[in-house]
């Protein structure tokens, strides 16, 4: 009897292994040049463990040109990941990132081309050596088309103290002075959790020659005031969240392009606008507190009059806009062509938005996403929109609040194309609610006939509008 379970057992993974033969075979025989094609989207340490499967494929390891060395790549999978302190896996990941970027760059061969570089590790000053050596002898003998620093912090952001996000930056610093030929090679860069001396992020930026986009997560400086005053001939995309900052001093970033600005505590407007001629998308996201002003975009705005496409999330708090007369606020939003109103409070009237829609004549495209400001237009009887294509809203439920907001636009924006109506998003991270709070269900229309009645609501009595320009996505 133990023989034969011994052989069906035997027989059982011998067929379990043939099964995947084919798939592999199947792989090791395309061409090289679409086996590469394939390798060079995935991490680079799988791509590498891919490499070993066959030796048909074991060469192509050398091959690659888009190298993403991350840490999640060696997170264990085994059971002992339960019961090791987190501390220890950080070291064991942030080493194997450490290794796997000086072993790959270092026996790579110098004709072979380098392209895309991402390394994504923590902020442990041995293994950031290693790795900004071994970047820097790359650099020195490939021309890379994009290099990418994603640096995290050892501690989660919850735990980080002052005296720890100070350490932090120091730890940078060091990293920073030690590999600037590294640096002076980067196009993109990532920083997170660090409080810095007054000039430490200028200093960074002139010397990231290169550098296009910047992230700055968590970033402090020693005052609490951000001067930008760098002439830098790439950086295009600047990218600032919880800072802390109580002003950001935009003096001289002549092709600066795309802004996003997240959280601020100051009690005033967060942005100061120089030399910023070429930037055409803003983002701003903020909770408002009882203590901060609201913005008036008219003085906001009144030195970045380039821009295009804007962004403004509202955390379904407080909303921190002021509806402004559109002859004030016109000058600003001249140039205006896309229009995004992210988790605006729910339950309040939507109708205070459309003064942007008066004030903007080239606004092409308008987002509203969940949604008692008051505004009245300056010409309610005679205001029209000529440019205005497309309206999308995201959270809509058939209420006299969001119909009467459609029928505004269809009034005002006589060449209106489409409006796509979204029901509302269901975040992960409201699976935890407690199950006592009552949420009021969503009343989205699901069947056709009921969509179709609704659309014929919202249009009736309009002259020249088309229920059919309206759209229930989902």
């Amino acid at each position: 009897m133990k023989n034969k379970k011994g052989s069906r057992r035997n027989r059982n993974k011998s067929a379990a292994h043939n099964n995947h033969l084919p798939v592999v075979d199947r792989f090791t025989k395309l061409p090289d040049d679409v086996l590469l094609n394939i390798l060079d989207r995935l991490n680079t340490p799988d791509a590498v463990r891919t490499c070993l499967l066959s030796k048909r494929t074991i060469h192509l390891r050398h091959l690659l040109s888009n190298l993403n060395i991350s840490l999640h790549s060696f997170l264990p999978h085994y059971y002992g990941y339960y019961t090791t302190s987190m501390d220890a896996i950080r070291i064991h990941m942030n080493a194997a990132v450490s290794d796997a970027t000086d072993n790959i760059l270092n026996f790579r061969n110098q004709e072979i081309p380098l392209r895309q570089l991402s390394i994504t590790f923590y902020l442990k000053y041995y293994d950031c050596l290693t790795i900004g050596k071994a970047v820097a002898r790359a650099m020195a003998t490939h021309k890379l088309d994009s290099a990418e620093f994603i640096i995290l912090p050892d501690k989660k952001l919850q735990y980080c103290t002052v005296d720890d996000r100070r350490h932090n930056g120091k730890q940078l610093m060091t990293f920073f002075y030690a590999c600037t030929d590294a640096f002076a090679g980067l196009t993109r860069l990532h920083l997170r959790n660090l409080k810095l001396a007054e000039t430490d992020i200028s200093n960074i930026i002139a010397t990231c020659k290169r550098l296009e986009y910047l992230r700055l997560s968590m970033c402090q400086t020693e005052n609490s005031v951000l001067q930008l005053q760098v002439e830098h001939p790439w950086l295009a995309e600047l990218d600032i969240s919880s800072a802390g900052l109580e002003l950001v001093e935009l003096n001289s970033l002549p092709n600066l392009k795309r802004l996003v600005f997240s959280l601020w505590l100051c009690p005033q407007e967060p942005l100061s606008f120089g030399n910023i001629p070429l930037l055409s998308s803003l983002s701003l996201t903020n909770v408002s507190m009882r203590w901060q002003k609201v913005i008036r975009l008219s003085q906001f705005l009144s030195s970045a009059l380039t821009i295009r496409d804007l962004h403004l999330s509202f955390l379904s708090e407080k909303i921190w806009v002021q509806p402004e007369c559109p002859k004030l606020l016109s000058p600003v939003l001249q140039n205006l062509q896309v229009l995004n109103l992210d988790e605006l409070p729910e339950g309040r009237d939507i109708a205070w938005t459309c003064f942007f829609l008066e004030a903007a004549p080239s606004l092409k495209e308008g987002f509203c996403e969940k949604t008692n400001v008051e505004w009245e237009s300056s010409a309610p009887d005679g205001f029209r929109h000529y440019n205005l294509t497309k309206l999308t809203i995201y959270g809509f439920q058939p209420n006299e609040n969001f119909m009467g907001y459609i029928r505004h636009v269809m009034e005002a924006a006589v060449n209106l194309e489409d409006i796509s109506l979204y029901d509302r998003k269901v975040l992960e991270c409201c699976e935890d609610l407690d199950p006592n709070i009552k949420v009021a269900p969503s009343g989205y229309l699901e069947t056709i006939q009921e969509q179709e009645l609704l659309k014929k609501q919202i249009t009736e009595g309009l002259v020249m509008v088309s229920p059919h320009i309206i759209h229930f996505r989902s």
